[in-house]
């Protein structure tokens, strides 16, 4: 098997830069905090500003008392 050469790309290291990154941003807030800057934080990916956008409408229907229980 020859020895590949340098990558243009190492995906496992650009995740956890990135997630590095988040958990720098976003240590020790509490989870309301939390909450209020997924709102208004704003990705220039657009998959994650739809993560982003999901997460934060489930912890809105988290808050809200469910008609059916």
């Amino acid at each position: 098997m020859s020895q590949p050469s340098s990558k243009a790309f190492d995906c496992v290291q650009s995740m956890r830069q990135a997630r590095d990154r988040l958990s720098a941003e976003t240590m020790g807030m509490s989870y309301d905090e939390l909450v209020k800057w997924l709102r208004v934080h704003r990705y220039a990916d657009p998959v994650l500003q739809r993560l982003a956008e999901k997460a934060a409408q489930h912890a809105d229907a988290a808050d809200r008392p469910s008609a059916g229980r």
